[in-house]
């Protein structure tokens, strides 16, 4: 597995991980990944399976996964700034010294296998080593999405504040709560998060 920068190119594999990953009601639109990646480029992308075994069996590698994100100013404390399919033109900010992580996802064949704790701490570490303008890295999560908070916590952020009945739920009519969490940027700046290979792209392991 090889993280890779999005290219526009990437956009449809990228909206067939988000209707795969993400129930409709919380899926975003094509046009907002379009301008997350024309404003911070350096903060999408793309998790390619190259495998032997997928390239025999699908005639070609697979985009497994995306990751993008959008500097910001601070922690806001107006809600809006965390509505799906808001606009990055209004929230991103080329100088920002938190960096939001908008979106990740992988394809459900991906998901339970370790790689989404490697492709998100590798995504964080490749950007928090290349800008040390960001100070603090942040996150919206459903409190419904178990496996997902696991991950985070594990990796150091806590809750800040929650936005009620900010997300649908799959299992009960009332909405579930986001969790706005945040860590150190610092936390990402380690050696040896990030593996590359010989001609220096940068290889995912799963963590199992």
């Amino acid at each position: 597995m090889i993280l890779c920068p999005a290219q526009p190119f990437d956009l449809s594999q990228i909206m067939q991980i988000e209707r795969a990953a993400f129930i409709p009601s919380i899926q975003e639109k094509e046009r907002v990944f379009d301008s997350r990646l024309q404003l911070f480029p350096q903060g999408f992308f793309v998790l390619i399976d190259s495998s032997v075994e997928t390239v025999k069996k699908a005639g070609h590698a697979v985009t497994a996964g995306y990751f993008c994100s959008e500097l910001w100013q601070s922690i806001p404390a107006d809600n809006d700034f965390f509505a799906l399919n808001h606009k990055p033109q209004k929230s991103h900010f080329r100088n920002g010294t938190v960096l939001y992580v908008s979106s990740i996802a992988l394809l459900p064949d991906y998901q339970g296998k370790g790689y989404a704790r490697s492709f998100f701490v590798s995504s964080l570490a490749a950007l928090c080593g290349a800008l040390p303008q960001i100070q603090t890295v942040m996150l919206l999560v459903n409190e419904e999405w178990k496996n997902a908070l696991h991950i985070y916590t594990g990796e150091g952020f806590t809750e800040v504040r929650r936005l009620t009945n900010f997300f649908p739920s799959l299992h009960k009519k009332e909405k579930n709560d986001g969790i706005v969490m945040t860590c150190s940027a610092d936390t990402f700046r380690k050696d040896g998060l990030l593996k590359h290979n010989e001609n220096g792209s940068v290889v995912i392991k799963n963590d199992k």
